[in-house]
């Protein structure tokens, strides 16, 4: 599947770096999501150093993993890559959800450049299967293992479509649209 090392060598990093983690509300171990993304980054034909900083996306935001370090192991542009994709690190505890979502909005709508979109389309898309694939194992009271109600959700997730219209004609993006209409019908 992945022959290069690059990648290779990003998938055992983020695997380390995640080790003992699991997705919200469920058994799952974390690192299957940076997996699926590069797998949709793959899929969508984009070379290795952007299905790299997929494996990597989350390893400023959720593990102990510094920039510093993350541009030793591989280089300054993954790095950029990989910030690009998290939410805004610094005092990012301190903000409301609210404040972060509209944040990564603004920035979708009037910063990103398009490899950046398509970075957090795989994302997000990963994470909206995640949420369809769960809410058909258990519809009660599933929505309380997020930051944020249903309501909120369901406008952040829409708004993320409008933000990434400039990936259509991309596979994942079609797929997210049609996911996160499948969501919240």
């Amino acid at each position: 599947m992945f022959a290069n090392k690059l990648v290779a060598r990003a998938m055992e990093y983020a695997a380390k770096a995640h080790r003992g983690g699991y997705r919200k509300g469920g058994d799952v171990p974390y690192i299957v999501h940076p997996f699926e993304v590069a797998m949709i980054l793959k899929e969508n034909a984009f070379e290795d150093k952007i299905i790299a900083a997929g494996l990597l996306h989350d390893l400023l935001e959720d593990t102990e993993v510094t920039r510093s370090a993350l541009k030793e192991e591989f280089n300054q542009e993954i790095l950029e890559l990989v910030i690009s994709a998290s939410e805004k690190l610094p005092g990012r505890e301190e903000r409301s959800w609210d404040l972060r979502k509209k944040q990564t909005i603004n920035y979708l709508q009037k910063e990103a450049a398009f490899i950046n979109k398509a970075i957090c389309c795989a994302d997000k898309l990963s994470n909206a299967r995640s949420i369809l694939r769960d809410l058909g194992k258990e519809s009660a009271g599933f929505w309380q293992r997020f930051s944020a109600p249903k309501k909120k959700q369901q406008w952040y997730y829409e708004s993320l479509v409008v933000s990434l219209k400039e990936l259509e004609g991309l596979k994942m993006y079609g797929e997210f649209k049609e996911v996160v209409a499948e969501i919240f019908k």
